[in-house]
């Protein structure tokens, strides 16, 4: 009996710590840095730039207190998405997209000359021992909307071929 008041006692006691208080962490993703992509950020419309035929539907969303961005993809019997990320440790944004096509990329890239410039490197399908480089590059327009154009090389950037080429308006 005497063991278990011991035990409750030390258990109950007040505890002194000899810590000092913690002072609260500044602000993370708040350097102009993190957002960088920002511009990105609302509910679009989007065409294809040549043509003005419609291409799709996006939602790009702020998260994580600005420490992400989250992309969100849909066109007829089609959808995908990607989170968007500034890594401060490499100093390079890093997006991850995936999609209803069973799709997995990891784009690699920062800021060039006001545009975001990302890029994946991938086996080439039609011989995985080449590599075939897909490049995304977001450009803000002064009316407000954003220009997605995306090319790709299979011969380590020397030439690229034109995969697609987006405006993004935003969606009433």
């Amino acid at each position: 009996m005497i063991r278990i008041s011991l035990i409750l006692g030390l258990l109950l006691a007040p505890t002194v710590s000899l810590a000092q208080p913690a002072t609260p962490a500044p602000p993370a993703c708040t350097d102009a840095a993190h957002h960088a992509l920002d511009f990105w950020i609302g509910r679009w419309t989007v065409t294809e730039t040549k043509d003005g035929k419609a291409a799709g539907q996006s939602l790009i969303e702020a998260l994580y207190s600005g420490c992400a961005i989250r992309e969100n993809w849909t066109e007829p019997g089609y959808a995908g998405g990607s989170l968007n990320t500034y890594d401060a440790a490499s100093g390079k944004w890093r997006q991850t997209w995936t999609d209803s096509a069973g799709t997995w990329r990891e784009f690699v890239g920062g800021v060039e000359n006001g545009k975001m410039v990302l890029v994946a490197r991938r086996a080439a399908k039609a011989d995985p021992a080449k590599f075939l480089l897909e490049r995304m590059i977001f450009t803000p327009n002064p009316d407000g909307s954003v220009r997605q154009y995306s090319d790709q090389s299979v011969d380590d950037g020397k030439t690229w071929t034109e995969r697609y080429d987006y405006t993004y308006r935003k969606a009433p």
